[in-house]
């Protein structure tokens, strides 16, 4: 009987300390010392991921960050996607392509459904929709684009325009139509040539490219989308620009006096039209119809991680130092990338006004991101840009809507092999 209880005790110690061991390894896995975690993205935002290092290492001293300089085109990442082998841990794609890369690339792609439970209540809720896939969760929201008018309050001035009277784009348009009047040189806005004009308006309106698995670029709201833009150009209210450089140009020389964009724009104007400070003003969207909706989003990106990592524990750490703290948001911030992340709209940094403007612009945009419409981009992002630009390019040049979106929405079918919705 005392060996067997002797037996037992050596036991009961044995199990403690293989538990103790098993919860340090436990521990251990969680935050995967020593791993080096490779990150994939690019311009201001790889710049911003770059700076968040310092302070993450405090945190997590043996977790080593390798930023890795990437493209808008994701040409050192699909290939790698593609093959099964030699992907960056974490990656960064818009938030309209990662639909597309769950469809191309299925499997890639670790679920963080459990890992971001808890944050769910406290992102903007439109953001998850492009990390979403029939229900489950494949990457972090980072920034958004709500999107506002920026206005030269002198022009207005000049040309006998009051900002508060344009509560319609017909009013906006009329209003164009006065400040060509009284100021020859100047035109209300200018366009690219690209498709965000477009999905501004169409996001407005609570359109999407896809809808219930259909290509639905041949909408009602596309139509109303398309038309705007036609009408304004049209009008004389709107130039083509060319691209950001050509609207930079063409704000510095007076040559347009609004920019219909996100508030990532307010950087671009206090860095690059600098000598126009206290000149501008922030205000939203004109509506469709009067009391109808003024907000929208443009852009924005996301950020996966790689089921090909060898260290996702310690991957989604860092996504959740930079997304989810204050300490990672005010480096976000600095690169003025506006976050989905709701709890820092209470920071003092968030809060600061802005000299240029004279206002306090982040939360001025944090009150625009309350009724924005989900829009689904579906799987088709990757392949639909030339047919969306061919559309837009059509229907400006006079041809007609409805045979210009059929014909976007056949050419963009032909190569996902998704269906056309009626």
């Amino acid at each position: 009987m005392k060996k067997f209880s002797l037996l037992l005790s050596l036991l009961l110690v044995t199990s403690v300390l293989l538990v103790a061991c098993s919860g340090k390894d436990e521990k251990s896995s969680a935050t995967e010392s020593g791993a080096t975690i490779k990150v994939a993205a690019w311009n201001s935002a790889a710049d911003a991921l770059t700076e968040q290092i310092e302070g993450f290492n405090k945190k997590y001293p043996d977790i080593k960050i390798e930023i890795l300089h990437s493209d808008t085109g994701y040409s050192k990442v699909t290939p790698a996607l593609a093959a099964g082998s030699g992907a960056p841990d974490i990656i960064q794609t818009q938030a309209r392509d990662f639909q597309a890369f769950l469809t191309k690339f299925p499997d890639q792609f670790v679920d963080l459904t459990d890992k971001t439970k808890a944050y769910h209540d406290q992102f903007i809720e439109s953001s998850w929709g492009a990390v979403t896939q029939d229900g489950k969760v494949y990457a972090m929201p980072w920034d958004i684009g709500p999107t506002a008018l920026y206005y030269r309050i002198d022009l207005f001035e000049k040309a006998g325009i009051d900002i508060a009277s344009i509560k319609t784009w017909d009013d906006y348009i009329e209003a164009g139509k006065k400040l060509k009047e009284a100021i020859p040189e100047t035109t209300m806005t200018g366009y690219t040539n690209d498709f965000n004009l477009y999905e501004i308006f169409l996001n407005q309106l609570g359109g999407s490219y896809v809808k219930a698995g259909k290509i639905n670029v041949n909408s009602p709201e596309s139509k109303k989308a398309l038309l705007l833009q036609k009408k304004m150009k049209d009008e004389g209210v709107a130039i083509n620009v060319k691209d950001g450089n050509g609207r930079i140009t063409a704000n510095n020389n007076e040559t347009i006096a609004t920019n219909i964009l996100p508030v990532w724009y307010a950087g671009t104007l206090q860095h690059s039209v600098d000598k126009q400070a206290g000149k501008w003003g922030i205000v939203p969207l004109p509506a469709f119809e009067e009391g109808g909706n003024t907000q929208a989003n443009l852009g924005g990106s996301v950020l996966a991680v790689s089921k090909q990592s060898k260290h996702t524990e310690a991957a989604f750490k860092f996504i959740e130092y930079v997304l989810t703290t204050d300490e990672g948001q005010k480096v976000m911030i600095d690169y003025g990338l506006f976050p989905s992340y709701v709890p820092f709209y209470e920071n003092e940094t968030f809060k600061e006004n802005n000299d240029y403007f004279g206002m306090e612009v982040y939360p001025f945009f944090a009150g625009l991101t309350e009724n924005i419409h989900t829009m689904d981009h579906g799987p088709i992002m990757l392949d639909a840009t030339k047919p969306i630009n061919d559309l837009i390019g059509a229907v400006l040049e006079g041809k007609n809507v409805d045979e210009s979106m059929e014909t976007a929405a056949k050419a963009i079918s032909k190569t996902t092999k998704l269906e056309v919705n009626k």
